[in-house]
């Protein structure tokens, strides 16, 4: 009997000791999830919300995983564990984390349980306990009637290991009366330093974002993830925002490189590749190189707050100085040449008609010959040039009418003569392309070595997004390369950063970037975010870190400073003054160059001319041939 009045006293203590962690630590959490066996007795007396697990002992992994995602999608972010259920809690804490919606970066953890020696061995070379920093071990041992409280250390240790170790924080003995002592001083928190601990990143050449570099061991500022010879020099605005990090909080930077372009994709049989693989695979705990927030990787990463706002719009063709054989037809736009044809064809046929209705009138008897067609024309033709032209006055229509001809005709020569002379001297240019409208009326493609450019458009169902959309073609580097270089009809993705800088694939040179000019209106903007594993346990610190740089504008500061480092000035300048001075307006003289379109008439008319006389000459002989055969047989 005193036994069990002992056993009971003390599991009393041991839920009195319990409830006062809750609530000092667990109070602040939306709710807490209790995962117990049936054979445990804990009893909580707490206000928060509290989900209660009870897992049998004859349970399978799955099933356990099972219940702890819908535990942690109903909010669970405090976890109280007992001696059955840390274990397997500990199994499958990072697939039941990445399978579940719900997402806090805070989890704190108390688990109560006697943790032998054989199971203090296992603990702490778990691999999941690398990504815990908030738990608590109430450790029992009913036979002496204390409760240790235990935490944990974690830090880095040559080549590349995590080493976990088990820090004593206090004890309580349990006796009659016991009251609880004040444990707000034994809060899981970890302090700010990491004590060297790895952060895995991944990341692929994407200046200015990201650009890492190969040097000789020991000189850089980064490790490689992989066993290597070298170590990397790390630049870019967003590999800074690590560099910093893991200054201030004492941790070892480790560097995975992809591929240019190799953002990765989610396929639909469960398989991905990537920046997003390295994360899904766990070979990473964070991948940065300008990841959006796309929709397909959600599920798999934790976005990170804000790192900053990119806007993506098109390099398109600058255009070209017009031949110099168009100059002629170039004073007048394509609807005034319209006009002045419809002009030309109505005075021609008004023409036409008057000298005929004249003929009737004057020589009723037909001993004039009658007025063609082409006189017609060739008067219109003379009036139009500035040329004299004959006309009969002696009706009044006639009259009229070669009044406001005359006038029609000086109006048009002289407006032509003007324009022409304009073209001649001021460099005419195709059409600009400004925006997505004239993008899509040009009939033109875009193209990327990537399809994530347009997963952010995937659910837009805008028709001109649409249109835009089905427009855009995947190549890889080298063939974007050799279109930039030869090709005028298409259209290069591109991002521009926060405060102006352009980010560019190793496909714009310094050719391209003399050739092209991005849109005045972008395609779409996003924002830009560190992907992060869902068990990252320093999410939170890098958040705070993420928005002081944001607010006191050490970005910008970054941003400019990594593109300068990066990729110079030149290209970046020639990109961005594209547009501020478009083309080379000023007065040109007059050079022979200017007179190939005259030339062209000319030569086009005289050589149909010629054609045409030939024609006529065989036409005419034979006409003759015919008749001396006739006159041969008349005889």
């Amino acid at each position: 009997m005193d036994s069990l009045l002992s056993s009971l006293e003390f599991t009393s203590a041991l839920q009195l000791l319990l409830n006062t962690f809750l609530v000092t630590h667990l109070s602040e959490h939306h709710s807490v999830c209790v995962i117990r066996g049936h054979q445990d007795d804990i009893r909580l007396n707490f206000s928060r919300p509290t989900v209660n697990l009870l897992v049998d002992a004859s349970s399978s992994l799955d099933t356990f995983s099972y219940h702890l995602v819908q535990a942690i999608d109903v909010g669970c972010e405090g976890f109280v564990l007992t001696e059955s259920t840390l274990f397997p809690f500990l199994d499958t804490f990072r697939s039941a984390h990445e399978a579940a919606s719900f997402r806090a970066s805070n989890k704190r953890i108390i688990a109560v349980t006697p943790l032998e020696p054989t199971e203090r061995h296992r603990l702490i070379n778990h691999e999941t306990m690398g990504v815990i920093y908030n738990i608590l071990f109430l450790v029992t041992n009913a036979t002496e009637r204390t409760i240790e409280l235990y935490s944990t250390e974690i830090f880095f240790a040559e080549p590349k290991a995590t080493l976990v170790e088990l820090v004593r924080l206090d004890s309580f003995i349990i006796e009659e009366s016991f009251s609880p002592p004040n444990v707000s001083g034994y809060s899981p928190v970890k302090s700010t330093n990491l004590r060297g601990q790895r952060l895995r990143l991944s990341t692929l050449p994407y200046p200015p974002f990201s650009v890492v570099k190969e040097v000789p061991l020991g000189t850089g500022n980064a490790r490689s993830v992989r066993p290597s010879n070298y170590s990397y020099q790390a630049d870019g605005t967003e590999l800074l925002m690590f560099l910093e990090f893991c200054y201030r909080y004492n941790c070892t930077l480790e560097i995975e490189v992809f591929p240019e372009g190799a953002w990765g994709s989610v396929y639909p049989n469960g398989s991905t590749d990537g920046l997003v693989g390295s994360i899904i695979d766990r070979q990473a705990d964070v991948t940065v190189a300008a990841v959006y927030r796309w929709y397909n990787w959600y599920n798999h990463v934790w976005h990170s707050a804000y790192t900053g706002r990119s806007k993506v719009s098109l390099f398109v063709p600058r255009p070209r100085l017009l031949p110099h054989w168009q100059t002629p037809f170039l004073a007048f736009p394509l609807s005034l040449w319209f006009m002045v044809c419809v002009s030309f064809c109505a005075g021609t046929t008004a023409v036409f008609i008057t000298e005929r209705f004249r003929q009737r009138i004057r020589h009723p008897d037909g001993s004039r010959q009658r007025y063609r067609l082409l006189d017609a024309i060739f008067f219109m033709v003379s009036l139009y040039v500035e040329q004299s032209a004959p006309l009969h006055n002696d009706l009044i229509a006639g009259t009229i009418l070669l009044s406001f001809l005359l006038f029609g005709g000086f109006m048009v020569g002289n407006s032509y003569a003007g324009a022409l002379s304009s073209v001649m001297t001021v460099p005419r240019y195709e059409k600009s392309i400004d925006t997505r409208a004239d993008f899509l009326a040009a009939g033109m493609k875009f193209i990327g070595s990537t399809p994530v450019w347009i997963y952010t458009l995937s659910l837009s169902v805008q028709p001109e997004i649409v249109k835009l959309r089905n427009s855009y073609e995947v190549y890889d580097i080298q063939t974007i390369s050799k279109f930039v270089h030869t090709r005028h009809d298409l259209g290069y993705i591109h991002e521009r950063m926060q405060y102006g800088s352009f980010c560019l694939e190793s496909f714009i040179d310094l050719y391209g970037s003399r050739h092209l000019q991005p849109l005045k209106q972008e395609v779409f903007w996003e924002i830009s975010i560190t992907a992060c594993s869902k068990t990252w346990p320093m999410i939170a610190l890098y958040d705070d870190l993420v928005l002081r740089v944001q607010q006191t504008g050490i970005f910008r500061y970054w941003e400019q400073g990594s593109t300068f480092r990066t990729m110079g000035q030149e290209i970046q300048r020639n990109l961005a003054d594209a547009r501020v001075h478009d083309f080379d307006n000023d007065p040109v003289k007059l050079e022979m160059a200017h007179f190939l379109g005259v030339f062209f008439i000319l030569f086009v008319g005289q050589i149909l001319a010629t054609i045409i006389f030939i024609v006529e000459l065989l036409v005419y002989r034979r006409q003759r041939n015919r008749e001396n055969k006739l006159l041969k047989l008349t005889k």
